[in-house]
């Protein structure tokens, strides 16, 4: 029993003069303190202090990786600024408020009709069913029929709506016809026309059906990407178009002309002007997303200011759901060959409108075979769409599992639209004012010429220009590299203990290499006893 005392005892000496040897020779704070023989109150003070100095550096340790595991993404401005001409030039798309010629087809007469309780032709109930899909609430819709309407909508809206209203155009300081730069395209507001909007053969997978008389750029190649940008070895002649220089002189300026005769004080509610939407040239255009007016005899001035977001490349071995966005491999739309966040949300309005309603809108892409919901089907789509909205809140797990068992396009059960890790916007700043343009216009016409009465006419105006020559875009970054975590980390524990790397490695070489060359040098692994 004495000889095995004695052995403990000498290995808890060999083991204390080791830790001893060690806390003389270490760069951490306090332990050398710790190890000299000094008395015991001064050894647990120290003792202590080191333990309150590891905790605080533990705890900011981990404040720091909760910290990157929570937001690993930090959007910050770019260094310089970048040229306007890198970038498109918004697409444009306007919309009248009056839909139809009135001599074609005048919706107030309709509806005097029906208040009057007037039998309507075949001919005026078939399209009083058509453009009850783009006028505003009335009795009209009480006798609106068909949940299901056929291709010949697009025929009659083209039919029955009058002349392009553009009446003049100047783009980049040069006088061009508008019919050459706008073209007609569908929306939710009816019968529109866009600028510098893609080609529907760009925008479209193969598998939408489209009406060839609409959504036609006769630009079949699209040469600027939100990632890429335009090539370098492009000249000004691009598709989407870009503006080369800011201001005033180099934007678009239209002129709108619409008749006193042409107003349709039913169908809008008594409403004038035109609708103006600026987007993104990949963008499916929506009216109902948001617009700004130009009113009838008023000029306004649209001053744009590009608003761009990249993410570097050091992000794309993130997972999707730490940095909150997407490359433009990562998605693919059924529809769309282009993903962008409104794309992808007017894909998913598509396919739950078709699975809740059974038909989709006569604006929204759809497939052959699909139908186009009638006027009956309109506050079908309206559900369908508060639904959506709501579709991922807790309370509303009923509506989840049932959209769990229908198979379709996409997951409406979660839309999954994500921003573009790569995206362009343009932030408008609007200012208008009274147009009193009939005396100049009076003054400027002779007595024989043969024009429309000025009096019956108004005129509007509209001009778009970027503000400035140049803009400063944000970029995506990781808010801690491997480096950068690497020096946070052994900062805050240099700052605490001073702990390093060579204290790491001094504490392996104390527990492997120098035990191992104890035992071969002195024949002990606690050394040389003095």
């Amino acid at each position: 029993m004495e000889k095995k005392s004695s052995t403990k005892k000498s290995f808890c000496k060999s083991f204390g003069d080791y830790c001893r040897e060690y806390s003389k020779v270490t760069g951490i704070h306090g332990v050398q303190y710790i190890g000299e023989k000094r008395t015991y109150f001064e050894k647990i003070w120290w003792l202590i202090v080191f333990i309150i100095a590891l905790s605080s550096c533990v705890y900011a340790i981990l404040e720091v990786y909760y910290k990157w595991i929570r937001s690993p993404v930090i959007v910050t401005f770019a260094t310089q600024e970048t040229p306007i001409y890198t970038i498109p030039f918004p697409a444009v798309t306007i919309c009248p408020e009056s839909k139809t010629n009135q001599s074609l087809y005048n919706h107030t007469n309709i509806v005097r009709k029906i208040l009057e309780k007037k039998s309507l032709t075949e001919d005026e109930q078939n399209t009083l069913n058509y453009i009850s899909l783009i006028c505003n609430g009335g009795p009209h819709l009480n006798v609106a029929k068909g949940k299901f309407i056929d291709e010949n909508i697009y025929e009659v809206l083209a039919k029955v709506q009058f002349t392009s209203p553009l009446s003049f155009c100047k783009y980049m300081g040069k006088l061009v016809a508008c019919d050459e730069i706008f073209e007609p395209i569908i929306t939710d507001d009816g019968i529109c026309y866009s600028f510098n909007v893609l080609d529907k053969s760009d925008l479209f997978r193969d598998i939408v059906i489209s009406n060839s008389n609409f959504h036609n750029a006769n630009r079949t190649h699209n040469d600027w990407t939100i990632e890429t940008g335009y090539a370098e070895h492009l000249d000004k002649h691009t598709y989407p178009r870009r503006a080369l220089f800011s201001g005033l002189a180099n934007g678009l300026s239209i002129n709108f002309k619409s008749t006193i005769e042409d107003i349709d004080a039913s169908c809008k509610t008594g409403l004038q002007g035109f609708k103006v939407l600026l987007h993104l040239p990949s963008r499916l255009p929506l009216l109902s997303q948001g617009y700004f007016r130009v009113p009838d005899n008023e000029v306004v001035i649209a001053g744009v200011t590009p608003y761009m977001i990249t993410t570097s490349s050091t992000l794309k071995n993130y997972d999707v759901a730490k940095r909150n966005c997407y490359f433009s491999y990562e998605k693919e739309l059924h529809f769309f060959k282009i993903y962008t966040v409104r794309n992808c949300k007017v894909e998913c309005l598509t396919n739950f409108t078709l699975y809740y309603c059974g038909c989709v809108g006569f604006y929204m892409p759809r497939e052959n075979g699909t139908r186009i919901c009638g006027v009956e089907k309109q506050r079908c789509m309206l559900h369908a769409a508060d639904k959506l909205h709501i579709l991922n809140l807790p309370n509303f797990s009923d509506l989840k599992n049932k959209t769990k068992k229908h198979k379709f396009h996409g997951n409406f059960t979660a839309c999954d639209c994500l921003p573009m890790c790569a995206d362009l916007s343009y932030n408008v700043e609007l200012s208008q004012s009274k147009w009193n343009w009939l005396p100049a216009y009076r003054a400027q016409i002779t007595n024989n010429t043969n024009t429309i009465d000025p009096s019956s006419m108004s005129l509007s105006k509209l001009t778009i220009f970027f503000k400035t020559a140049d803009f400063i875009y944000s970029e995506r970054n990781e808010l801690y590299g491997p480096l950068d975590f690497l020096a946070n980390f052994g900062g805050l524990l240099g700052l605490f203990t001073g702990f390093s790397l060579l204290s790491m490695l001094e504490i392996v070489y104390f527990l492997t290499i120098r035990l191992y060359f104890n035992v071969k040098l002195y024949g002990h692994w606690s050394g040389n006893d003095n």
